[in-house]
């Protein structure tokens, strides 16, 4: 699957962690009406995560884009575009303890 293929709109990101000696950014969202999901990134090389909510403050998606093989973009509902850049990207269901 695609990253642009990913059904991720009105998903709420929860929250973004970045572990910079290995290279690794996660993304926590979600879904409307599914399990969080970890939208992860290895080997980043760039990150751009603006906050200026030229629409109004959301945290909810509006959408995504594959610029390239290792270029992304996740727009919110608040205008901001979050860009990644990054050799592999994966999704899996969050591991939560019991």
């Amino acid at each position: 699957m695609r990253f642009d293929e990913l059904r991720l709109h009105d998903a709420t990101l929860l929250s973004i962690e970045v572990d910079y000696d290995i290279g690794r950014c996660e993304l926590l969202i979600h879904p409307v009406g599914e399990d969080r999901r970890i939208l992860a990134f290895d080997g980043f090389s760039a990150l751009h995560l603006p906050r200026h909510a030229p629409w109004g403050r959301s945290s909810a998606i509006n959408g995504l884009r594959q610029l390239d093989a290792q270029a992304f973009e996740i727009e919110l509902q608040s205008g901001d575009v979050l860009r990644i850049e990054a050799a592999s990207w994966s999704s899996v269901k969050e591991r939560r303890l019991p």
